[in-house]
C-alpha cells in the first residue's frame, strides 16, 4: 500500500467510514506535509477526523487544546472505543489520573492528548511535556481567541507562545467565524501562513423557523408531545424559564429536565448524562449546556429566548441533526428578550469596544428575527458565503411572504396609542383595540375611547403580529425604561396625519415542520429499539456515552441489512476493527435472537447459515437438518462451511475424522493446492463427499 492510500485505509480501520467528507482529505495531507490550517466547518461535519488521523499517522502525540472538559472525555472516550490511545488533562484533576496520562505520554503509548487552554498556556504543564514529542498542536473553538467570536476567553490569546515554540503542523478549527473573526485567529495565533479551508455554513437537513414570542410554552407543549421519541434542547435566557418548562413537560408525561449554572456541578453532570444515555428526550437549558455534548440523534433545537448574536444561534441549532437525518428548529422573536439582552451588555463591566461589538452582534440577531426573506442566506451572508439561490428549508421559503395594504390597521392602532396618550404597552392597546371588557380596561376609562374595539375581526395573536411589524418598521417605538410603553415616531405621525401608506405581511400559520425520516430509510424499527437497549446496556457497563459505542446510523443501518456474521459488520458504515472486535458479537447476537423470534421475516442475508447453526446447536445430525429443510446434504455442509469460515463455534473433527482430514491433505498437496473440489473428489475415488472436502481445506487453509 503506497503512502497516499494509508489515510483511507485508517479511517476506515479506526472509524468505519469508506470516504472522507468535504474538505477532510485535503486538510489532512496539508497536515502531513507540516503545513498550517485553518479549518472552519459546520458542526457535525467532522471536524475533528481533520486533527486524530494526522495524529494517528505521524510519530508522537497530537496535542488538541478545547475548552470544554465535558467534550474532551467523551472524545478520549470515543477514541478508546475504536482503539486509539487518548487522554485529557485540565484544571481540578485529580493527581493519579494527570500522573498516568503524563507517564502515558512520556513512554509514547499516547497518540492523542487532549488540555484545556488553561492548562495549555501554564509554564508547569509546558515544563513537565516534551515538545519533540508533539506531532501536531490543534486548537478547537479557535474564535475563542478573537474578540469578534461569539465566545472570547483571554487564556486563547496566549496559546500563541505555544505555538511559536513548537516545530509542528498547526491547525485552527471552528464551526462559527465571520470573516473578520477567521482574520483575528490566523494573526492571534500566528498563523499567517495558514491555508483556510472553509465548508458551507448550510445545514440542508435543518428547518429554521422563527415564530412571534407569543403562546410560547403551548407551542413547545405541542410540538414536544408530537415528537416524546425524539431528543431535543430547548435554550432559556433565564434559569427560571428551564425550570419552568421542564417542569410542564414533565407534567406532560415528557422524559426532560432543566439544566443551567445555578446547579450543582455532580446534578448538571447526570443530567446530561442521563440526556447522553436517551433517558432524558429533553432538556431545558440556558446556554451553559450542549458545547460539551457529541450526541448525533438530537432531531430539534427550540430557543424560547432570543440568542445574543449569530454565531450562537448557529452554534446551538447546529446541535439538531449532527446524523445528518432531517431536524427542526424553532426560535422564538421577541423584541422583549432583545431589549434584556442590551441591558446585560450595558451593564456588564467589559471594555467600551467589546460592548460596541456585541451591540452589532445583537442588532443582526434582531435583524434575523425579523427577515422576511431566505433565513439560510441571512445566515451565509453573515459569514461570508453569498449566492442568489434560497434555501427551500427554511419559514420564509417555505412560506413566501404575501404583503398588503395594513394602512387601516395602523392608522386605527396608532390613533388609539395617541389617544391612549402614549402610556401603555402592546398586549394593552391590542386589548382596547378588540374591545376587551376586562376589569382594568374599564377601571382606567380605555373603553371609553373612540377607537376602542375598533378591530374585532382579527385574532389577539393576529393583530400583535401586525402590531410588532409596525415596531420593526419604524412606526412604533418601545420605550424600555418606561415600562415598555408604545410611543409614535415621525414616521407613524406621518400615517396618522399625512396619509402615508404601510405594507404589512399577513400572518401564516407556521406550523414547524416535523423532521422527516429520509424516504431511503427502510429499517427494522423494532430491531432498531432493540439495538438501542443493548448500547445503553452496553454504555453504562463501560462508563460511556451511548453514541461512543454506535451512533443511531449505525444501529440503523443494521437494523436494515441485518448482519449475521461478525465480518459482516465491516459493511456497515461507522464501525471499525476495534469495536467489532469489542462489540460486535453482542449485536450479531441480538440481530439474529431477533430474527429467531419474528414470526414472519424480511429476507435476510445468511438468515439459512443461522437455522442451521440453531439446529446443530441441538444436536442435530447434517442428515436430519437436511431431512427437515428439505435441503442436499451438501448444501448443509456448505452451510457448516460458511460458518467455520466466520468463526462460529464449529467444531471440524464432529464433521471429516482425521482420518479423512489427513486423506484430502495428502491428496490436496500432490494437486499442488487444487482449488477445483470436483477434482480433488476423483483423486479421492469419489469416497468423501463434496461437503466433507470443502470443510477440510478451510481447516487446512485457517490452519
Amino acid at each position: 500500500m503506497n503512502k497516499a492510500e494509508l489515510p483511507l485505509k485508517l479511517l476506515k480501520e479506526y472509524f468505519g467510514y469508506d470516504s472522507f467528507r468535504g474538505h477532510q482529505k485535503d486538510v489532512i495531507k496539508r497536515t502531513l506535509e507540516g503545513k498550517d490550517s485553518l479549518v472552519v466547518m459546520p458542526t457535525g461535519a467532522g471536524k475533528s477526523i481533520c486533527y486524530q488521523l494526522p495524529a494517528l499517522m505521524l510519530n508522537g502525540t497530537g496535542m488538541v487544546v478545547s475548552p470544554l472538559i465535558a467534550l474532551m472525555q467523551d472524545q478520549v472516550a470515543a477514541l478508546t472505543t475504536a482503539g486509539i490511545s487518548a487522554g485529557a488533562l485540565y484544571g481540578n484533576q485529580n493527581d493519579t489520573a494527570t500522573k498516568e496520562i503524563l507517564n502515558d505520554f512520556k513512554n509514547g503509548t499516547l497518540k492523542l492528548l487532549y488540555v484545556s487552554p488553561e492548562k495549555a498556556v501554564s509554564n508547569s504543564f509546558q515544563e513537565q511535556i516534551d515538545l519533540k514529542r508533539i506531532s501536531l498542536i490543534a486548537i478547537d473553538e479557535a474564535h475563542c481567541v478573537s474578540i469578534w467570536g461569539n465566545d472570547f476567553r483571554p487564556e486563547y490569546t496566549e496559546l500563541v507562545h505555544l505555538i511559536k515554540k513548537s516545530n509542528v503542523p498547526h491547525l485552527a478549527l471552528t464551526a462559527t467565524a465571520d470573516k473578520v473573526t477567521r482574520k483575528d485567529i490566523t494573526q492571534k495565533l500566528g498563523l499567517k501562513s495558514a491555508k483556510a479551508f472553509l465548508s458551507s455554513f448550510e445545514r440542508t437537513n435543518i428547518n429554521i423557523n422563527v415564530q412571534p414570542g407569543q403562546n410560547r410554552i403551548d407551542t413547545i407543549i405541542d410540538y414536544v408531545g408530537a415528537h416524546s421519541k425524539d431528543s431535543g434542547i430547548i435554550y432559556c435566557l433565564s434559569k427560571k424559564s428551564t425550570e419552568k418548562i421542564a417542569k410542564k413537560l414533565q407534567g406532560k408525561g415528557i422524559k426532560s429536565d432543566f439544566y443551567h449554572a445555578g446547579m450543582s456541578s455532580e446534578n448538571r453532570q447526570k443530567v446530561q448524562q442521563a440526556f447522553q444515555a436517551d433517558e432524558l428526550m429533553v432538556i431545558c437549558a440556558t446556554i451553559a449546556f450542549g458545547m460539551g455534548i457529541d450526541k448525533s440523534n438530537i432531531r430539534y433545537v427550540i430557543h424560547y429566548s432570543l440568542p445574543k448574536n449569530i454565531e450562537s444561534y448557529y452554534q446551538e441549532i447546529g446541535r439538531a441533526g449532527r446524523d445528518g437525518n432531517a431536524a427542526s428548529t424553532l426560535l422564538f422573536f421577541s423584541l422583549g428578550d432583545a431589549k434584556i439582552l442590551r441591558q446585560f451588555i450595558d451593564q456588564s463591566t467589559a471594555h467600551e469596544d467589546f460592548k460596541m461589538i456585541q451591540r452589532t452582534k445583537l442588532n443582526r440577531m434582531i435583524e434575523f428575527g425579523q427577515a422576511s426573506n431566505c433565513r439560510t442566506n441571512f445566515i451565509l451572508s453573515y459569514f461570508g458565503e453569498h449566492r442568489k439561490k434560497t434555501c427551500g428549508h427554511c419559514d420564509n421559503c417555505l412560506h413566501p411572504t404575501k404583503f398588503f395594504d395594513g394602512t387601516i390597521i395602523a392608522q386605527k392602532a396608532l390613533s388609539a396609542a395617541k389617544r391612549l396618550n402614549e402610556g401603555v404597552a402592546i398586549n394593552t392597546l391590542v386589548d382596547v383595540l378588540r374591545g376587551s371588557q376586562s376589569s382594568e380596561i374599564r377601571r382606567k376609562g380605555y373603553n371609553q375611547i373612540k377607537t376602542f374595539g375598533s378591530i374585532t375581526d382579527l385574532k389577539r395573536e393576529d393583530l400583535i403580529q401586525y402590531i410588532g411589524q409596525l415596531i420593526n418598521q419604524g412606526y412604533f417605538e418601545i420605550d424600555f425604561a418606561d415600562y415598555n410603553k408604545l410611543t409614535i415616531t415621525p414616521l407613524g405621525a406621518d400615517v396618522l396625519y399625512k396619509d402615508a401608506k404601510v405594507s404589512l405581511t399577513a400572518t401564516i400559520d407556521r406550523k414547524v415542520k416535523q423532521p422527516i425520516e429520509n424516504k431511503k430509510e427502510h429499517y427494522e424499527v423494532g430491531l432498531f429499539e432493540t439495538l438501542k437497549v443493548l448500547r445503553l446496556k452496553l454504555s453504562k457497563e463501560a462508563n460511556l456515552p451511548a453514541y461512543a459505542i454506535f451512533n443511531d446510523n449505525t444501529l440503523k443501518e443494521m437494523s436494515r441489512v441485518k448482519p449475521l456474521f461478525k465480518d459482516d459488520l465491516l459493511d456497515i458504515s461507522g464501525i471499525g476493527k476495534h469495536k467489532i472486535h469489542h462489540y460486535g458479537s453482542h449485536f450479531i447476537e441480538a440481530i439474529r435472537i431477533f430474527n429467531q423470534k419474528k414470526t414472519v421475516t424480511l429476507s435476510v442475508k445468511g438468515e439459512t447459515y443461522i437455522k442451521t447453526l440453531c439446529m446443530l446447536q441441538a444436536h442435530y445430525s447434517v442428515a436430519e437438518i437436511a431431512a427437515k429443510r428439505s435441503l442436499s446434504e451438501n448444501t448443509i455442509y456448505d452451510h457448516i462451511n460458511h460458518l467455520y469460515i466466520h468463526y462460529e463455534p464449529i467444531n471440524i473433527s464432529q464433521f471429516v475424522s482425521s482420518e479423512e482430514i489427513n486423506k484430502i491433505t495428502s491428496t490436496w498437496y500432490k494437486l499442488k493446492k487444487t482449488e477445483e473440489i470436483k477434482l480433488l473428489f476423483q483423486a479421492l475415488d469419489e469416497k468423501i463427499n463434496f461437503g466433507k472436502i470443502k470443510l477440510a481445506l478451510s481447516f487446512l487453509k485457517r490452519s
